[in-house]
């Protein structure tokens, strides 16, 4: 038997239950237990996969000892970490990059592609990438990935996350120079003077960054902008050393606008994707584009258009934007089959959003949508919406496969 320990940031009953079936369906553990008086000690019998559980694993901590690479990822820089700038486990490299609401949490999702058997070689659609936290955790598993979203900011921020760090010299140099000129605002900053493209996406998510401080906190905008530009050149040295030390061989990823209602505008065909791993948009409770207002008009863009992309903010009144964002996700999810492998899973979370103070049970509608386009339901997890007490009280795992 093999003794495994838990990170110290588990803490609820889903988690744990999230951690039981990693061990069991992504490592292919038998006889998991968790210690009578200790819950984050279980023991497992691995048949000798104890590398595969240190280098890929969310809720391995430890093993037998032994620190896994996930744990080492995660340790906020004041606990002695090399890799997580920030005080939370779940902003680690560049996830914290861009306040967006709603995020997916990296440990879960990285848990999740485990347990659907997402391994090398494998691609994987969300079709609603919004800051880009699933298409990160495909990459540093060396997963392929494809990521749709009809927000620009959305796809942005994506490819920021995910591509600055191959271009770490030519943005270190970029950055010297921009902060040797001295306090400059983030309205002067003409990122079309940088190359190449990845180049120019990091310091376009800097000004974002940015309008977003003094957006939100009031904050001096040229003081900020030189600050941000170091806080994100020191994450993406960051996955640099941790793509060295750990040699990580990165999935490769591609980020583009696209309607999930109609993935034939992104060039995504018929039976191609290996799983879908997504969290639908929660607009009827939460505007995004309201959210996002100061970096969208910053990019140029036209915020009225914007919105009448976006699922969930359409019609006027709860009954019509409900209606209209239950016929979105119905589209969505034949969209999802469509594209998927025969037999492949795809994963979703979504929560019960709070309409005009009244619960909407849009994970059972979801479940029953499912089912009547073709994909099996095969087990639905509750699990604690952190952060979104206010407009989403609980959400659910939803595990369906092709048919």
């Amino acid at each position: 038997m093999t003794n495994v320990r838990l990170p110290r940031n588990v803490q609820f009953m889903y988690e744990h239950a999230l951690a039981n079936m990693e061990f069991r369906h992504g490592f292919g553990a038998e006889d998991v237990k968790a210690d009578e008086f200790d819950p984050w000690q279980f023991t497992l019998n691995l048949d000798g996969a104890k590398r595969n559980l240190l280098e890929r694993s969310a809720y391995a901590g430890e093993v037998e000892g032994t620190e896994s690479i996930y744990s080492q990822l995660i340790r906020p820089n004041y606990q002695g970490g090399r890799f997580n700038r920030t005080r939370s486990v779940n902003q680690y490299l560049t996830h914290w990059i861009y306040p967006y609401k709603g995020k997916f949490h990296p440990q879960i999702i990285r848990a999740i592609l485990n347990i659907i058997g997402m391994r090398p070689g494998c691609l994987v659609l969300d079709p609603f990438v919004g800051s880009g936290t699933a298409a990160l955790e495909c990459q540093l598993l060396g997963i392929d990935f494809v990521g749709i979203d009809v927000s620009p900011l959305c796809v942005l921020l994506s490819r920021a996350k995910t591509g600055s760090w191959r271009w770490l010299e030519e943005i270190r140099r970029a950055a010297n120079e921009v902060i040797t000129k001295g306090m400059i605002h983030p309205d002067n900053l003409h990122t079309c003077q940088f190359a190449p493209e990845e180049v120019k996406d990091f310091f376009e998510i800097a000004r974002m960054v940015t309008y977003s401080d003094v957006s939100r906190r009031d904050r001096d905008a040229k003081r900020y902008l030189v600050k941000n530009i170091q806080n994100m050149l020191e994450s993406v040295e960051a996955m640099n050393d941790a793509k060295r030390r750990f040699d990580l061989q990165f999935g490769n990823v591609v980020a583009k606008e696209g309607d999930a209602r109609d993935l034939r505008q992104a060039n995504i065909a018929d039976d191609s994707i290996d799983a879908v791993v997504t969290s639908p948009p929660y607009s009827i409770a939460l505007d995004y584009v309201k959210n996002d207002e100061h970096a969208l008009e910053a990019m140029g863009l036209d915020t009225k258009l914007v919105r009448k992309r976006f699922i969930g903010v359409r019609g006027r009144g709860a009954r019509d934007k409900l209606a209209l964002y239950a016929e979105d996700l119905k589209q969505s999810f034949a969209e999802m089959r469509r594209v998927l492998k025969p037999g492949a899973p795809a994963v979703v979370v979504i929560g019960n959003a709070t309409v005009d103070g009244k619960e909407v049970q849009t994970t059972d509608h979801m479940a029953r949508w499912a089912a009547e386009i073709g994909l099996t339901v095969e087990r639905v997890m509750p699990k604690i919406a952190w952060g979104l007490y206010g407009v989403v009280a609980d959400e659910k795992i939803i595990f369906l496969r092709k048919k």
